[in-house]
């Protein structure tokens, strides 16, 4: 926001808090499952969020999806350059869960990125992993009774890094 030429917000950081991409799958499609693999996958190549890097070159990506795990599994989420899984880096792929017995839930998952070029487009996937067995599935949408939330994958600009303000370590 601005006053009289004057911005209000740290260091210049007007973008923070804006949402910058979205995508949402499920409203409108039948229900979806993907069976989850040992490796890291993109279930579904519609998974996928585009943006343009705010000035701050810091953005939060946001993924919901709905995920069904056997007991004693452990699920690892990560973001990929490529439709086919292509790692950001072990930054970017992160362990978000080991259950103790058969659990299925909404689960909702959060990565800060920072050192973005601003101005750059970037396009990011969503994957995902088990860490084995059977039994492992995420689930998304549906029009009927009883369908399952969408699949949603959010870009959230964030503020400059200043110190004690935003800080990206």
């Amino acid at each position: 926001a601005k006053t009289t030429g004057t911005e209000f917000s740290v260091a210049n950081s007007s973008y923070a808090g804006m949402i910058v991409g979205y995508r949402m799958i499920g409203e409108g499609a039948v229900h979806d499952s993907y069976t989850l693999t040992t490796s890291m996958a993109v279930p579904d190549s519609a998974m996928t969020v585009r943006f343009v890097a705010p000035p701050s070159g810091a953005v939060e990506i946001m993924v919901q999806y709905f995920q069904d795990t056997a007991s004693g599994r452990s699920i690892t989420v990560g973001l990929s350059d490529n439709a086919t899984y292509n790692s950001l880096g072990n930054s970017y792929e992160q362990v978000t869960g080991m259950v103790d017995e058969t659990d299925n839930y909404v689960h909702q998952h959060y990565w800060a990125i920072s050192g973005l070029t601003k101005n750059t487009t970037y396009n990011y996937w969503f994957g995902i992993k088990s860490s084995g067995g059977i039994g492992n599935t995420i689930s998304w949408g549906g029009t009927a009774t009883g369908r399952y939330c969408d699949f949603i994958m959010k870009v959230t600009a964030l503020p400059t890094e200043v110190s004690d303000f935003a800080v990206y370590d």
